[in-house]
C-alpha cells in the first residue's frame, strides 16, 4: 500500500477534529458510580461504590487521575467490604471545580461528597502520590471519620525542598499562575477494557486544564501539609516502589536514597505506621502490583478490628459534616 503525505495543516485539523470527538464522547459515556452535587447543586463530584461491610475503603487517584485507576483494586477488594473511589473535580466524570486545586480545598469537596453520599465513616483512606497530601489533610480536619490509611508511593511535603538542595532538581511548578507543559499520558497497566475509556477521558481539555492547575497548585499543597505535619492516630502502611525510575548514575542514586528516607519518615512520625517496600512496582504500586495495596488495605482493616475489640468499641458510625 502506498503512503500519502498530509499537509501539516491539514493533519493539525485532523487532530484537532479527533480530540473534539472524544472530548464529545467522553461527555457522554455513562458513570459507572453516581454524580452527586457538592456546592449547592451546581457542582457534581463522581461516586463509585462497590461491596458491602465495614469499614468502608475511599480511593483517591494521584496528581491528574481518576477512578478508573483503581479498577484492578477495588474489585478485589469489593468482596471483602464496601470500597469507593471518585472523582476530583475536573477529573475523570466530575464536573469542573471551583476554586484553587490545591489539597486544602480538595479535602473540603471530600468532605462534601462523602456528607452527600449515604456512605458510613469511619473510613479507610487511600491514597496514591499527590493525593496524601488530601488525605493527611481530611484526616487532620475530621479525625473522627478516619479509621486508618494506605499511602501509596506517596508525596512528602518537604520534597519540593530536599531534592532541590540535594540535587538541584525543581520538582514542582514555582508560580502559582504560571503555565506548565503537560503531556496526557496512559498510566501502566490498565486493565484493557478499561483503556477505550481512559484514552477519551484523558484527552478532555477539561482534564488536561485541570491536571496543570494541580501541577500549579503543588507547592500551594505540600505547604497545606507541613502547616500540621502530624501523622493521624491510626494504623497506616506506607507503601514505596522497589523499582528504579530515576537514572543509573550518582545523582540518581541520591534522587532514590531521598525518595525512600521520605517515605520513611512518614512512617516512623505515624504512631501505628509500617512501611513496605513493594519489590518490581514503579510508582503506579496499585495498577502495577494491585495485590500489594489490596493486602495493606486487609492488613489496616485487621489492626482497626483488633483495635476496636480491645476497647471494646463500635468500629460503625454515620459520618457528618463537621
Amino acid at each position: 500500500m502506498r503512503s500519502r503525505l498530509v499537509p501539516f495543516s491539514a493533519a493539525l485539523a485532523l487532530l484537532g477534529l479527533i480530540l473534539a470527538q472524544a472530548t464529545a464522547h467522553a461527555s457522554r459515556m455513562p458513570a459507572p458510580g453516581v454524580l452527586l452535587p457538592t456546592f449547592a447543586g451546581e457542582h457534581r463530584m463522581h461516586l463509585h461504590c462497590q461491596g458491602r461491610g465495614q469499614p468502608t475503603v475511599i480511593l483517591d487517584a494521584g496528581l491528574g487521575g481518576d477512578s478508573l485507576e483503581w479498577t484492578r483494586v477495588q474489585g478485589e477488594l469489593a468482596e471483602h467490604t464496601r470500597v469507593c473511589s471518585y472523582d476530583r473535580g475536573g477529573l475523570g466524570w466530575s464536573d469542573a471545580a471551583s476554586g484553587p486545586r490545591t489539597a486544602g480545598r480538595m479535602a473540603t469537596d471530600l468532605r462534601r461528597l462523602l456528607d452527600r453520599s449515604t456512605e458510613n465513616g469511619p473510613f479507610v483512606l487511600v491514597g496514591h502520590s499527590f493525593s496524601a497530601y488530601t488525605l493527611r489533610i481530611f484526616a487532620r480536619r475530621f479525625p473522627a471519620d478516619v479509621a486508618g490509611m494506605v499511602l501509596v508511593d506517596p508525596s512528602h511535603e518537604e520534597q519540593i525542598l530536599r531534592f532541590y538542595e540535594a540535587v538541584g532538581v525543581n520538582i514542582a511548578p514555582s508560580n502559582p499562575r504560571g503555565q506548565v507543559y503537560y503531556r496526557p499520558e496512559l498510566p501502566p497497566n490498565l486493565p484493557e477494557d478499561v483503556i477505550p475509556i481512559a484514552t477519551r477521558l484523558m484527552i478532555t481539555d477539561l482534564r488536561v486544564q485541570t491536571t496543570r492547575d494541580e501541577l500549579l497548585g503543588f507547592r500551594a499543597s505540600a505547604a497545606q501539609v507541613a502547616s500540621s505535619p502530624t501523622m493521624p492516630n491510626v494504623p497506616i502502611i506506607v507503601l514505596s516502589r522497589g523499582s528504579r525510575t530515576w537514572p543509573d548514575n550518582e545523582r540518581g542514586d541520591r534522587m532514590e536514597a531521598l525518595w525512600r528516607e521520605l517515605h520513611e519518615d512518614l512512617a516512623e512520625r505515624a504512631p501505628y505506621g509500617e512501611l513496605r517496600v513493594v519489590p518490581g512496582s514503579g510508582h503506579h504500586i496499585h495498577l502495577e502490583q494491585p495485590a500489594s495495596v489490596i493486602d495493606s488495605v486487609r492488613s489496616v482493616m485487621e489492626r482497626i478490628a483488633a483495635r476496636d475489640q480491645m476497647a471494646g468499641e463500635p468500629t460503625l458510625r454515620r459520618s457528618g459534616m463537621h
